[in-house]
């Protein structure tokens, strides 16, 4: 635009000095031949006069003044014959016909500019009459034009001159008004594009109070409310990028279209979506096929309202998934709800799930286990109140049978108390434990529990390390192992280990029992659960003995490692870590 502008002022700049320049040389030209003619012709009525008193004779005078004034003097007289020429000595033709002379002769001064035949060039002449005496005479005056032409050309340099610096003074005053006038434009285009390629925040610094100064400083405004708008829409998309990113869920929202606007890495995760994969703007129902999920879809969009789900997304799946559904931008338009898209939330609920079955499984095992022996207590309490006490043998084989259900149903109550204290942490205070002391008596204790086919041993170490925990909950859990070994071996060895390490105190149990299918190893450590039922019972277990040891360990940060085979036995390991070891 800058170039334009002073292109523009230069093409004006000059048409303007070329007819101002042309005008003033033609003006100048034609004052310079007037002011000439004016001046010769008072010198020539100078002459004139004084030749009118001279004693000069006419060659002496011509000669004379002709150089002193350096013209060349003519006299003629009225016949038109040349009396003397300052400038040719030879005889001249007659002058008679020559205009000049001839309005001299008529007694008015004569002037014109011609070819001199004798001097071979172009000269101006001034003729004027005078008188030598009583005799009529004619002097004229000429001047090559070549000096005319001389001083003509020393003023057309002087105006040329003059109107080259005019130009070059115009030209930089034009340079200057442009560049004053484009640079904040030029600003104002340079922040412009600055603004279509995303960069705010610019500024434009001028002086100027026009309208281009105000269109600078609203556009200075402009890209600094620009800045601090995308500042803040990029905060808030941070905020909600790193809010997506840390929920569990899965999100993902859809427009009317069904193409996907945005969506988290739990939603892929949750969706087995590969993390790579770039969804955004696809169509939602070409990259994801799941009944369930088009189910909550179409209710939200039907009704308007929030729907969820509960199912696997793929039937595949092992996962339970929660799908709730939430309708976005909703708003009244006088007539009707208008709805652009779907928002989605998928959480994973396979663990709640489990805990639920697994709390449904509990209450069912809680109320099948207390049931079985209320259920033999009532039938031999009504028995013997039917007439059975009056026989002393048959009531005795009852109250024992009642005593052993009642401790069956004490232990089984106590046992429920116990996990229970557990797993909410309800641990007393801890202090170190001797190790070999603990081992020692929960041995002795389950010695009194073997038919003599078994055989236990255990061989204490020199030094354990005490282990700082609950004496009470060591000894639980050491005692329902040796126990769980004591009840699946009716005839082999049982072996009982305890050593420390260091860094750990390590607890294992090893028996050559009836041992497990390996497709129980992973449900051994549940509630209720038994390998042999019938076996479990009648030696009155209650199925939560293992479920203790798993919860006392992992209370103490440790782990369980078990190995067994069908008919040849059982091994379970056991690893606490002494803490800041």
């Amino acid at each position: 635009m800058k170039r334009k502008l002073f292109l523009t002022y230069l093409v004006i700049i000059g048409i303007t000095v070329a007819i101002l320049g042309l005008t003033s040389l033609v003006r100048t030209y034609r004052s310079s031949e007037q002011q000439t003619e004016e001046r010769y012709t008072n010198e020539a009525k100078l002459l004139a006069e004084m030749y009118t008193t001279t004693s000069y004779s006419d060659k002496d005078f011509v000669t004379s003044y002709g150089s002193e004034y350096g013209v060349r003097l003519t006299l003629i007289d009225m016949s038109g014959n040349v009396t003397a020429d300052s400038a040719v000595t030879e005889e001249l033709d007659n002058h008679s016909s020559r205009e000049e002379v001839q309005e001299a002769m008529n007694g008015s001064v004569g002037t014109i500019q011609r070819y001199s035949n004798t001097m071979k060039m172009q000269y101006f002449y001034v003729a004027i009459p005078t008188s030598s005496g009583n005799t009529a005479m004619v002097m004229r005056l000429s001047l090559p034009l070549s000096n005319l032409e001389k001083l003509g050309n020393s003023m057309i340099r002087s105006i040329l001159a003059t109107i080259i610096t005019a130009v070059a003074a115009a030209l930089a005053i034009a340079y200057f008004l442009s560049h004053q006038l484009t640079e904040p434009i030029e600003d104002v285009t340079s922040m412009a594009e600055e603004i279509a390629n995303g960069n705010y925040g610019g500024k434009i610094y001028t002086h100027q109070k026009d309208q281009i100064g105000r269109l600078a400083e609203s556009f200075t405004k402009m890209s600094l409310t620009l800045k601090k708008s995308i500042d803040d829409l990029k905060d808030r998309n941070e905020e909600l990028e790193t809010m997506l990113k840390s929920m569990t869920g899965g999100v993902v929202a859809i427009d009317s279209m069904n193409h996907i606007l945005f969506l988290n890495d739990a939603f892929r995760e949750n969706m087995n979506i590969d993390r790579d994969k770039v969804l955004e703007e696809k169509d939602f129902y070409v990259e994801i096929r799941s009944v369930p999920v088009y189910d909550v879809i179409d209710e939200v969009r039907s009704g308007g309202v929030t729907a969820m789900k509960e199912a696997k997304v793929y039937p595949s799946q092992s996962r339970f998934m929660r799908i709730t559904g939430t309708p976005l931008n909703i708003h009244e338009d006088g007539r009707e709800h208008a709805m652009t898209g779907v928002l989605l939330v998928i959480d994973d609920i396979t663990e709640i799930k489990k805990l639920e079955n697994m709390r449904s499984e509990f209450v069912a095992n809680v109320t099948h286990e207390l049931k079985t022996p209320l259920t033999s207590i009532r039938g031999f309490v009504e028995t013997l109140k039917g007439g059975a006490i009056k026989d002393e043998k048959v009531a005795r084989r009852f109250l024992d049978i009642i005593d052993i259900e009642s401790e069956r149903l004490y232990n089984l109550i106590q046992d429920i108390l116990l996990l229970s204290e557990i797993e909410n942490r309800q641990d007393v205070k801890r202090e170190l434990c001797d190790v070999n002391k603990i081992m020692t008596e929960a041995v002795e204790l389950l010695r009194q529990k073997m038919n003599r086919k078994t055989e236990m041993i255990f061989e204490p170490e020199p030094y354990i390390k005490p282990y700082p925990g609950s004496e009470a909950r060591l000894k639980e859990l050491v005692i329902n192992l040796i126990d769980n070994a004591v009840k699946y071996t009716e005839e082999g060895t049982i072996m009982v280990e305890a050593r420390g390490t260091g860094k750990n105190l390590i607890l294992k149990v090893s028996d050559t029992g009836i041992g497990m299918p390996k497709e129980s190893l992973d449900r051994i450590f549940e509630r209720f659960y038994r390998v042999d039922k019938g076996r479990s019972r009648k030696q009155g277990g209650t199925g939560l003995g293992l479920s203790i040891v798993k919860h006392i360990v992992e209370m103490y940060g440790g782990n369980i490692e078990v190995t067994s085979e069908v008919g040849k036995g059982s091994s379970f390991k056991i690893k606490l870590p002494y803490p800041n070891a």
